[in-house]
């Protein structure tokens, strides 16, 4: 498959979407991903504590052969779309960056997929696809950039009937998010714009609001719906050093989430495993 990038960079783009290429523009170049874990592929272990291996493995459990289309909607710097393309999938990456796209298309090559990795600059909100083309498609905490309701229309049509789209997003629809929204703690903590490599926030994003959660369900055939992180949240307030424990967080979050449902609900990392109507 080809792996050039395709797409009219900021051709037609709207404010906010000029402000996102332009900030994962000067990510990519501050911040280049250089090599991939594949070990959420390829690996025995099942880590169901963490939000992105548990992602990796549902849709590891869609594959069935070589010719399945996955479409990674916002494929940042393409570590994901290696991975699935590891797992075997036809992999069809798009992003609003040109950077992104740049190092993505240099990482599958540099792993010998860029046979199976094709990237396209372009967004979300208008996808140049026909339609019903992709078997499967993911996005990974990228639904909270966009125009949620454009893009919940393009996404639906493109998937095939009875196609899979698997969502990882962060949920501002807990209680535990309305306090930390309040006005003493937005002064304490502000979510400023960010390049740091461990906190890269933009001007634009917003967790998603109950509004678009229900949108994503009244859209698809929710199949399986589950929260992450309480405790996790948290541990940006521990020291820096400390910051490579936050599995530790993680993996007690999912032992007392799977005692305790009303604590699952609390957590503001969710995973959509959706359904398109045969």
């Amino acid at each position: 498959m080809s792996n050039a990038i395709v797409g009219t960079h900021n051709a037609g783009l709207t404010d906010r979407q000029q402000r996102e290429a332009a900030y994962y523009d000067q990510y990519s170049t501050n911040h280049e991903v250089e090599k991939v874990d594949f070990a959420p592929a390829t690996s025995d272990q099942l880590r169901p504590w963490s939000p992105y291996w548990s992602l990796v493995r549902i849709v590891r459990d869609q594959y069935r052969d070589r010719s399945q289309k996955l479409l990674e909607f916002g494929c940042g710097m393409g570590a994901t779309s290696a991975v699935f393309a590891k797992v075997g999938f036809q992999v069809t990456g798009i992003d609003i960056s040109e950077g992104n796209c740049r190092v993505a298309r240099k990482l599958v090559s540099q792993h010998g997929l860029e046979d199976r990795c094709t990237f396209h600059v372009m967004p979300g909100e208008m996808l140049e696809f026909e339609d019903n083309t992709f078997d499967v498609i993911t996005g990974v905490d990228i639904l909270h950039h966009v125009d949620v309701a454009k893009v919940i229309e393009q996404l639906k049509r493109v998937l095939k009937p009875g196609g899979v789209v698997i969502f990882k997003e962060p949920l501002g629809d807990t209680i535990l998010e309305r306090i930390r929204e309040l006005k003493p703690l937005m002064k304490l903590a502000p979510r400023d714009s960010s390049q740091d490599n461990h906190i890269h926030i933009t001007e634009d994003e917003r967790k998603l609001s109950r509004a678009e959660i229900d949108l994503i369900r009244s859209t698809f055939t929710v199949e399986k719906e589950r929260r992450f992180s309480v405790l996790q949240r948290f541990y940006r307030l521990l020291p820096r050093r400390w910051w490579n424990l936050v599995w530790k967080l993680q993996r007690a979050d999912y032992e007392i989430m799977s005692r305790c449902k009303t604590f699952e609900n609390l957590g503001d990392i969710g995973i959509f495993v959706c359904r398109k109507a045969a």
